[in-house]
């Protein structure tokens, strides 16, 4: 049914209509685009007479089926060619130089035909054919005398007929037509005559398809659109205009796009207004600088052959698919995800990419999306886009729009473009004002474009992109500042499973697997990574830092809380079980000399893990055993910084032990149970300090790695630990902080003894003397050496009872220090 868009179009546009709907009718009957069909269909039935119409679209119905060759019918057309003398047919019409031959052969490819033989005249007055053909009315001869010459092949070319229109006053009729049309029911008559019906689309998704078409009216315009499958992105590029050549997925050649230097031939830049490359992913180079050609001339509109620089006004555009969708995409790194590897990552080639469409805001498209009503013949259309390129709308924004700050040269190159595109494509006459707020619609549009390029920059990690705050002024308001939705929604979900996450590691309690899980897993292996990998979308692995018998640590990225973290991934369900306690109790300290815990979890795989803070700094390992030396200064504050993290992790010894006495006694308050209770709970010793369990940074000593930790009142079965670092009298039943101390006061011993160990053949045993300090530095002074002498002591009376009492005495002996020997 006709409506009064369609009534106002047919009274203004007599003649240059369709009825887009008869177009569909010949889709996919016919192996030819739809602007080929909607040529024919120009000729015969743009009115809007029924009857008329009616009888247009029987001669067109006639012609498609007597010119346009179905598969399996080649050789009927070819043996009417020889009974008839020539055969008219559609198709597409390439050609090629036959250096040995020194002529040009053609080829139709519905009849399967390849060296037709065709005039130096047709070829120079269409080299279209040269770089990827074009579609045409071909009268095609059959000449027997030709095949008895050239070995076989009695077919030439006779004459061509372009598919596409060559009335030089069309933009004049389309520029005078447009006075008659509001600005909304102009942007629908150009949506319908690319085939979609308005009334099924949003504001915001009529943008995006008005986007699409800024390519046609703007030289040298690039795009990229990525999205989901069965939206259309390629649809106005192959079915629409006969200026856009489609590349379809595969190599594309420097010689086929830019100069064929054997022959001079100018490439696909210079014969299409647009070149588009479908399935962009796939799409490679034949040689390693066609990137950098590719680049060059999206930046400047030229490209060199020797010492020859040749402009060209082809636009590129790029489109292709997501696998997932756009919050996912976001989640995995940025939006160029898709683009080729040669692309993916270079900011440079990004830059020049003038507008960035969001293809994920388009529906997929089913039937009811395409019109039914009157459009502009598509050969029409596609003259009035292609004579439009050579004029300017920006005169509508001098004096009116201005560009934020944080836009750089490229940015307003970028955005001016797309500006230029969307006011000529829906103000085209220069004649015509422009409203302010379609002004500041096209900016705002234009802007966004744009930023969606920068943010992926920003995203990928070059600094230089990092001001995305793109904005306008319109005369003397204020600045407005473009945002791009997605990463608005990215980020509120970001900030919501932060929050979700926040309060999660806030719980007290960690999760705990399943007692058969533990048991059946005791051989398990977790899975491996590598760097790159991503586990739940969430932790991307940049290194690994270790390796132990039931874990392995992981540097990584933590998507969500934009944060490098530390992540252990434990063999088995049974190897995290075995220390998920202990890591809940060391949650609860909060120090700076304690690498924090943040939580526990189990991967979509299966696999448990634990998720500490990242330390960026160096082990003291090297320190310890002599390759490198600190200042004593230096060494005494590193004892010092782990004897504090130790007052923190260690119960108070002397009020649980009052305690203990008044339980036995049975004279315990509810109030001192709970006290007892909670000295248990968070009491740990860490049974396994040593160097390569503390790291220094800028900020100080750290202590890590409390795999084997015990908590008080726990029975310790195994002498788990690190021998060197093991108190010769340690209780091998119960834990014991003094083993702690020991370890601290060995460490302490090795960093002031150029990595020497207190005790002979670095084994600690009941009995033997702690070798005297002086006997390496024997000017170390008095009070430093019987600090290091009590420390390291055999037996437990005989040293530091608790952390705090052994950091007090070494803070007392630390003024002074110096290295001296």
């Amino acid at each position: 049914m006709s409506d009064e868009l369609d009534r106002l179009a047919a009274e203004v546009f007599e003649g240059y209509l369709v009825r887009k709907d008869l177009a569909q009718q010949f889709r996919g009957q016919y192996p030819v685009p739809t602007y080929v069909g909607e040529f024919l269909l120009g000729r015969y039935c743009a009115t809007t007479d029924p009857d008329e119409i009616s009888e247009g679209l029987a001669v067109v119905e006639r012609l498609m089926k007597e010119r346009t060759v179905r598969a399996g019918d080649e050789e009927l057309f070819k043996s009417r060619a020889r009974e008839k003398g020539k055969v008219k047919i559609i198709d597409l019409l390439r050609a090629r130089l036959d250096a040995r031959a020194d002529a040009y052969k053609a080829e139709l490819p519905s009849l399967q035909l390849s060296d037709i033989h065709i005039s130096d005249k047709l070829v120079n007055d269409h080299d279209r054919m040269l770089t990827g053909g074009f579609y045409a009315e071909v009268t095609l001869e059959y000449i027997a005398a030709l095949a008895r010459e050239s070995g076989g092949q009695p077919f030439r070319v006779e004459s061509v007929r372009p598919i596409q229109m060559s009335t030089r006053d069309a933009l004049d009729t389309f520029l005078r037509g447009r006075a008659h049309f509001t600005a909304d029911q102009w942007r629908h008559l150009l949506l319908r005559s690319v085939g979609f019906e308005p009334g099924r689309f949003t504001h915001r998704e009529q943008d995006i398809l008005l986007a699409r078409m800024v390519p046609f009216v703007v030289p040298n315009y690039n795009a990229v659109e990525l999205g989901p499958r069965g939206t259309g992105k390629s649809h106005l590029f192959q079915q629409v205009s006969p200026y856009s050549h489609l590349v379809s997925g595969g190599k594309a050649t420097v010689a086929n796009m830019f100069v064929n230097n054997a022959t001079g031939r100018r490439g696909l830049v210079a014969q299409y207004d647009v070149i588009c490359f479908d399935e962009v992913s796939g799409v490679s180079f034949d040689t390693k600088e066609g990137v950098n050609i590719l680049k060059g001339y999206m930046e400047s509109g030229e490209f060199s052959r020797g010492k020859e620089s040749i402009r060209a006004d082809g636009g590129i555009v790029m489109v292709g698919n997501f696998d997932v969708d756009v919050d996912e995409e976001l989640s995995r790194g940025h939006l160029f995800g898709p683009m080729p590897k040669e692309m993916r990552n270079d900011t440079a080639f990004h830059d020049r990419i003038h507008a960035y469409l969001p293809g994920w805001d388009i529906p997929k498209l089913d039937p009811s999306y395409f019109t039914d009503h009157f459009g502009f013949v598509s050969d029409f259309l596609a003259e009035c886009w292609t004579q439009l390129r050579r004029a300017s709308r920006l005169d509508a924004t001098q004096g009116r729009l201005q560009w934020g700050s944080q836009l750089s040269g490229r940015d307003r190159k970028a955005v001016n473009n797309t500006v230029n595109g969307l006011l000529k494509l829906l103000w085209p006459d220069p004649e015509m004002e422009v409203p302010e707020d379609a002004l500041a619609w096209a900016a705002e549009l234009s802007l966004e474009l744009r930023r969606r390029v920068k943010e992926q920059q920003a995203r990928i990690g070059a600094a230089e992109f990092g001001q995305v705050d793109l904005g306008y002024r319109l005369d003397d308001q204020l600045e407005r500042v473009v945002y791009c939705e997605e990463s608005l929604q990215h980020r509120l979900r970001t900030e919501r499973e932060l929050n979700t996450s926040a309060a999660q590691w806030d719980s007290e309690v960690l999760p705990e697997p399943d007692p058969a899980e533990v048991k059946s897993s005791v051989r398990a292996r977790a899975a491996n990574y590598a760097i790159g990998d991503v586990i739940d979308g969430r932790f991307e692995i940049l290194g690994i830092l270790g390796q132990g018998g039931f874990s392995k640590v992981y540097r990584v990225r933590d998507n969500v809380e934009d944060e490098d973290r530390a992540f252990k991934l434990f063999e088995s369900a049974a190897g995290y079980e075995a220390v998920r306690r202990e890591i809940g109790a060391l949650r609860k300290i909060n120090h700076p000399n304690v690498v924090k815990v943040y939580w526990a979890g189990k991967t979509s795989a299966g696999d448990w893990y634990l998720i500490t803070e990242f330390i960026d700094g160096e082990s003291l390992d090297e320190y310890a055993t002599g390759k490198r030396q600190l200042r004593d200064r230096e060494a005494v504050d590193v004892a010092l910084d782990i004897l504090d993290a130790l007052v923190a992790i260690h119960p108070d010894s002397v009020r649980l032990k009052e305690l203990d006495e008044k339980r036995r006694g049975g004279e315990f308050s509810e109030t001192e149970y709970a006290e007892w209770m909670e000295l248990q709970d968070k009491g740990l010793v860490h049974r396994d300090i040593k160097p390569l369990n503390v790291m220094l940074t800028r900020t100080g000593a750290k202590l890590l790695d409390f795999n084997i930790a015990s908590r008080v009142g726990d029975e310790v079965r195994t002498r788990s630990g690190t021998p060197p670092y093991q108190a010769p009298d340690v209780d091998l039943t119960r834990w014991d902080v003094s083993t702690d101390l020991f370890a601290v006061g060995v460490l302490l011993y090795e960093l002031l003894c150029d990595g020497h160990h207190p005790y002979p053949s670095s084994k600690p045993i009941v009995g033997e003397s702690v070798i005297d300090p002086r006997a390496i530095r024997p000017r170390l002074p008095e009070d430093l050496v019987a600090f290091l002498i009590k420390s390291c002591a055999p037996y437990r009376n005989e040293r530091f009872a608790t952390a705090l009492e052994m950091k007090e005495a070494l803070y007392a002996v630390r003024p002074g220090t110096r290295r001296s020997h």
